[in-house]
C-alpha cells in the first residue's frame, strides 16, 4: 500500500496543487469568461494522459521521454506567457483580462499540465495484479488502496487549496501563485535537462552531467516548495478570518460574515492539514518505501550421500527460513522453507522466473518479494507462476524435508 501511496502522491500532487491556485486565482479575480477554456482543458490533458497510458501499455509506438520534451517546453511557454499577461493586468478589471489570448493560455496550461502529470495514473493500475496478487484478494485489496488514498489525498489538497486561494486578498495570492508557476518551471526545466543529456540532445559535458544528477537527486524540492505554498495561503487566510472586521455592519450582517470566517477557518485547516499529510508521505513514507531491507543470512546445511536433511523441528515455526548450497562451480544456491500449514511446507528457490535470484524476506507474518515488494500467497509457495519462489522438489521423510543435490545443482544457472 505504501509504495502505490508514495508514487501516486508524488506523480499526481504537483499537478492538483497548480490546478487549486489557478482555479483559486480565476475565481479570486472573477475571470468568469475563463473558467470553460480552463475546464475543458483539463478534460483535454485527461483524455491525452489516458490516451498516452493506452499506448504505452499495448503497443511501442510512444517514446516516453520525446513526449515529455514536447510537452515540457510547450508547458514552460505557457507559463511564462500566463504570468506576463496576469502581471500586466493586475490593475485592469476582469473583463479587460479575459482576452482571446488569456483565454486560450487558460486552456493549454491545464491540458499541458494534465497531459504531463497525470499519464502513470492510469498505467499505476497495470501492475496491481502482479505474480499471485488476484483481483479482489486482499493484497490487490491492500495495494489498490494506497493508490486510492494517494488518488483522494491528492484531489482533497487541490479543491481545498482552490477554496483558501479564491477567499484571500489578490494582493496575498498573486505572489503566491507567481511562486508556485516558478517552483513548477524549475521543476519542469530539471526534467526537461535530464532528458536532453539523456538524449545526448546537447553537448555533454562534466558540468551537463553534474546538472542532470542534481535535477534528479532534487525532483521532489519544488514539491515541498509547492505543499509550503500552500500551507502559506491556508496559514493566510486562516488568520485573517480569525479575527474579520465587523465595524459597521449590523447584526444579521455580523452572523452572516462570522459564519463565512468560520468557514474560511474550516478551509484553511484542512488545506494545512492535507499539505501536512502530503509533506509527510513524500519525506517519511518515502523514507520507508525505499528503506534497504537486510535479508537474513542463509545457513549452509550438510549434506550426505546426496542428499540435505532439514529437520521440522527447525522450520516449522512457521517462519521463513533461508538456507543455501554451496554447487560444485562454487555457486551459492539459495533455498527457502517456510510451514503453510499444520501438514504442508512451502520449499523453493530463492529466486523467481519474473524477478530472478533477488530473494524474499519475512515482514509481520508476510513471505515479500525483495526487488517488486510483492506479497506472496503462502499457500501457493511451491507451486510455478508469477513472482512466486521457483519450486523445488522434495520429500518428507522420518521428520525430515529431504531435497536432492542433484536438484539444487540443475537450478544453479539462476544464480549465476
Amino acid at each position: 500500500m505504501l509504495q502505490f501511496l508514495v508514487q501516486v502522491t508524488e506523480k499526481i500532487l504537483p499537478f492538483f496543487l497548480l490546478i487549486g491556485f489557478l482555479l483559486g486565482y480565476i475565481a479570486r479575480r472573477d475571470l468568469l469568461e475563463v473558467r470553460f477554456q480552463t475546464k475543458s482543458g483539463l478534460g483535454l490533458g485527461a483524455l491525452a494522459a489516458a490516451a498516452l497510458a493506452l499506448l504505452e501499455f499495448t503497443t511501442a509506438l510512444v517514446v516516453r521521454e520525446y513526449y515529455n520534451l514536447a510537452v515540457l517546453i510547450l508547458i514552460l511557454a505557457t507559463e511564462i506567457l500566463l504570468f506576463l499577461l496576469l502581471l500586466a493586468g493586475r490593475a485592469l478589471p476582469p473583463e479587460k483580462i479575459a482576452t482571446p489570448p488569456l483565454r486560450l493560455l487558460f486552456l493549454i496550461l491545464p491540458a499541458a499540465w494534465g497531459a504531463f502529470y497525470l499519464p502513470d495514473i492510469f498505467i499505476f493500475p497495470s501492475h496491481f495484479a502482479v505474480g499471485t496478487v488476484k483481483v479482489f484478494s486482499s493484497e490487490f485489496v491492500f495495494i489498490a488502496t494506497g493508490y486510492l488514498l494517494g488518488l483522494l489525498l491528492a484531489l482533497l489538497a487541490g479543491h481545498s487549496l482552490r477554496r483558501v486561494c479564491a477567499a484571500l486578498p489578490l494582493q496575498r495570492l498573486f505572489p503566491l501563485f507567481s511562486l508556485a508557476l516558478l517552483a513548477a518551471a524549475l521543476s519542469q526545466l530539471g526534467t526537461l535537462w535530464q532528458i536532453l543529456v539523456a538524449r545526448r540532445l546537447v553537448a555533454t559535458s562534466d558540468f551537463a552531467l553534474d546538472l542532470a544528477i542534481f535535477c534528479s537527486n532534487n525532483k521532489d524540492l519544488p514539491n515541498f516548495v509547492l505543499l509550503g505554498l500552500a500551507a502559506l495561503a491556508a496559514l493566510s487566510l486562516g488568520w485573517k478570518s480569525r479575527f474579520p472586521s465587523l465595524a459597521g455592519e449590523n447584526p444579521a450582517q455580523i452572523r452572516k460574515a462570522r459564519s463565512r470566517a468560520r468557514g474560511f477557518v474550516r478551509w484553511s485547516v484542512l488545506s494545512l492539514a492535507l499539505a501536512f499529510s502530503g509533506f509527510m508521505v513524500l519525506t517519511a513514507g518515502a523514507h520507508f518505501n525505499t528503506r534497504e531491507v537486510v535479508l537474513s543470512p542463509p545457513v549452509e546445511m550438510p549434506a550426505a550421500d546426496g542428499l540435505i536433511l532439514l529437520p521440522l523441528t527447525l522450520v516449522g515455526d512457521g517462519s521463513l527460513h533461508r538456507f543455501v548450497h554451496k554447487s560444485e562451480r562454487g555457486i551459492n544456491v539459495r533455498y527457502i522453507v517456510i510451514k503453510k500449514s499444520a501438514t504442508a511446507y512451502g520449499v523453493g528457490l530463492d529466486a523467481c522466473d519474473v524477478c530472478g535470484p533477488s530473494g524474499y524476506y519475512e515482514r509481520k507474518g508476510q513471505v515479500i518479494c525483495y526487488l517488486c515488494d510483492v506479497v506472496m500467497n503462502k499457500s501457493t509457495i511451491g507451486f510455478a507462476g508469477g513472482c512466486n519462489p521457483v519450486p523445488l522438489k522434495f520429500t518428507l521423510h522420518e521428520g525430515n524435508i529431504v531435497i536432492k543435490i542433484s536438484d539444487l545443482e540443475a537450478e544453479a544457472h539462476r544464480f549465476m
